[in-house]
């Protein structure tokens, strides 16, 4: 599938996305898809992950490794993954697995630092 078309798929989505309230106590906020009910942080990493990481972040070979039960993911703090997400990776990086670089953002140049905090 093009990148033109997981785009158009992201997009149509996000449309169909309708937010339904706060979870329990906390300042999470609930949203609900058509795949269930997901948190804010959830929500911007399918936004904005999934093309290189996988629509169940399990990894898309040659290009983003999988991010479930990822150590590097394990072995950083929040505020440490943050930073990372921020600057991106490039391509040389000693621990670059995949040779492709990893954009700052993760290519989403509108992402907020909350919006990373979220995600992380």
């Amino acid at each position: 599938m093009g990148m033109q078309k997981i785009a158009a798929l992201v997009a149509l989505a996000l449309a169909a996305t309708l937010i339904v309230g706060c979870g329990g106590g906390d300042d999470t906020v609930q949203v609900t898809t058509s795949s269930g009910t997901q948190s804010r942080g959830e929500q911007l990493a399918v936004e904005s992950c999934t093309s290189c990481h996988g629509a169940d972040f399990e990894g898309v070979d040659k290009l983003g490794p999988g991010l479930r039960g990822n150590a590097y993911i394990r072995d950083h703090t929040d505020e440490e993954l943050v930073a990372f997400i921020k600057e991106g990776r490039p391509r040389e990086a000693d621990d670059n697995t995949t040779g492709i670089a990893m954009p700052a953002y993760g290519g989403n140049p509108r992402l907020t630092d909350d919006d990373l905090a979220e995600i992380a």
